[in-house]
């Protein structure tokens, strides 16, 4: 308990410490005249305009409007587990729960009992078999 108090009141007397070591420095300005010392303190004003950020800075949108697909993607409702694939009759690389998922629009194989269709997956994009069952 003790090392508790002790490590809190060394890490409030080093903040502390820092405040003041980072406040603004105070200008002070004498004038003397014939027989009277004026003393006059004066603080920086600090202004802050809406295009200035102290904590975030303007950066460029991820994506772009000419990004933005203008066909609409097709989605598939898969109904019951589906296994994903690195290429067509490629290796089973996982599976997929019965979702809506995104077809990437690049390119379908159809093949006599169904055709394999490019998607979106978690890890990227693989292929999937659907079959005309």
């Amino acid at each position: 308990m003790k090392k508790i108090l002790s490590v809190t009141a060394v890490l409030g007397l080093t903040l502390s410490m820092a405040a003041i070591a980072a406040a603004d420095p105070v200008e002070t300005v004498e004038t003397t005249q014939s027989t009277t010392t004026t003393t006059t303190t004066t603080t920086p004003v600090v202004e802050v305009s809406a295009t200035t950020s102290t904590y975030f800075e303007f950066k460029e949108p991820t994506i772009k409007a000419e990004e933005i697909p203008l066909i609409p993607m097709k989605l598939i409702q898969l109904t019951k587990k589906t296994y994903f694939y690195d290429m067509p009759n490629g290796t089973i690389k996982g599976v997929l729960a019965p979702q809506i998922i995104d077809t990437t629009r690049t390119s379908t194989q159809v093949v006599a009992d169904g055709e394999w269709v490019e998607v979106y997956t978690w890890i990227g994009k693989y292929w999937i078999f659907m079959g005309d069952n």
